[in-house]
Parts: structure tokens; sequence; C-alpha cells
């Protein structure tokens, strides 16, 4: 089992997709889910609670059980809060429905940022370049990309340290909202700067730009867990083609 530097990705148990499998899921789901309505057929919408389910699956099976109680809370937050409050208000208020219908939107990109985020957190920098290297992706694109599976995550920790530390001192909270933009924001606008000159350095001491193919100690290659999901993916995405056909 490969270790897993917590937010940098990489393996936490269980299921172990292909990243290619992982790209592919997001695009599935992402792409079905904002290309449905509620009326749909009964076929459309049993793949869209299907691809509902799935980050919840995915994350279960990864043994990350924090993110997948979250996710599935606040889906059912937004996806239930709109008809709910129609229901006790049924009284039509502009406002209220704009709203609410925008929740309900919002609702249909949650599945999608979140298998995006499994990706993340299951998939390290150098797995992603391997995998994207393999189907031949121009380097102006997995390069910027690869940065990111690094970025986001240490800005992540190092706002943490930074939210540990000032309440240590009693400094920032919610009653002193200035001194939290103080306090806060300005020192991690500072490490921002200073952690992407650092994966700029990196970038460049690992070649990433370098016209010659690179090597990789990671093992990237299909496996039949992979052939599963790309089927299940493919045989959801031909039912929703043909529901919108016909």
């Amino acid at each position: 089992m490969r270790a897993a530097s917590p937010g940098l990705g990489g393996s936490t148990g269980g299921l172990l997709l292909d990243p290619r499998t992982k790209l592919l899921i997001v695009v599935i789901v992402s792409w079905v889910l904002m290309s449905t309505s509620g009326s749909e057929s009964r076929p459309v919408m049993v793949v869209r609670w299907l691809l509902i389910a799935l980050p919840f699956l995915l994350l279960v099976l990864s043994r990350i059980y924090v993110l997948a109680l979250r996710y599935a809370i606040t889906y059912a937050a937004l996806a239930g809060l709109p008809p709910l409050i129609w229901r006790v208000m049924p009284a039509s208020n502009a406002m209220l429905d704009i709203t609410l219908t925008w929740v309900g939107a919002f609702s249909l990109i949650v599945p999608g940022m979140t298998c995006g985020l499994y990706a993340l957190r299951t998939t390290t920098a150098s797995e992603f370049l391997v995998a994207m290297q393999r189907i031949h992706c121009p380097d102006a694109l997995t390069i910027p990309t690869a940065i990111i599976f690094r970025f986001f995550p240490t800005v992540g920790e190092e706002y943490r340290d930074i939210k540990t530390a000032m309440r240590m001192r009693g400094v920032g909270g919610i009653r002193q909202p200035i001194r939290m933009l103080e306090y806060r924001l300005v020192p991690l606008l500072v490490s921002v700067v200073s952690i992407g000159n650092e994966l700029s350095r990196s970038a460049v001491t690992r070649a990433l730009g370098a016209r010659r193919k690179r090597t990789s100690i990671c093992d990237i290659r299909f496996r039949i867990i992979d052939g599963v999901a790309i089927a299940l993916l493919a045989a959801c995405a031909w039912v929703v083609f043909i529901g919108k056909v016909w």
C-alpha cells in the first residue's frame, strides 16, 4: 500500500482506480447530472440517482468516511431543502423561488465536485503526470493541472496552521471579523505567493517541461475494477444519450 500524505493525494486503502478512470468518472457524472432534469424517463432517472450515489460509494470504498458523510449530508440538505420549504410555504415569493431554484441547481454540481475531490485526495501529482503521459495529453494542460494537485491542498494545510496559531493566541474569532481578516487572510496571502514560487521551482527541478520522455516508479495500469467502472459509466452515458435522442 502506498503511503498517503494528508491532503496531497495517495492511496488511503481499499479501492484503487487508475487516474484516467477517475477523470472519466468526473466527466460523466458532471455531464449527466448537469444535462438532465426531473422530467426525464424512468431509466434516465435511475441513472441519475446511481451517479448521485457514486461519490459516496467511492469515498466509502476508499475509506474516506468523513468526506463521504459530509457529501451525503450536504447533498441531502441542498436537494431536500427546496421541496420542503415549498411545501411548508406554498405562497409564491419571487425572491424565495429564485433562491431555492439556485440551491436545487447547486445540488447537481455537488456530486461532480465531490468526484473531483475524491480524485484529488487519492491521486498523487506523479501518478497524474504518468497517466496523462500515457494518453499523450499536451504538457501545456498536464503540468498546470498537476501543480493544482499540490497547490490547493498545501494552501488548505497552511490556512489550518494559521488558524490554529491564531486561536491559541485568542485572535480573530467570529466576534472579531476585522482582526480575523488581518491575522488570518494576510498571512495566508503571503504564504500563497511563497507556495506558488516553491511549486514552480519544484516543477523546474523535476524537469516537467523537458522534451524527453520522463520515467516514473508509479504503477499506472488498468485493472479489472477499472474495466468494470468504465463499462458502467459507458452504459450510464448510453442510457442518457438514448433517452435524449428518443
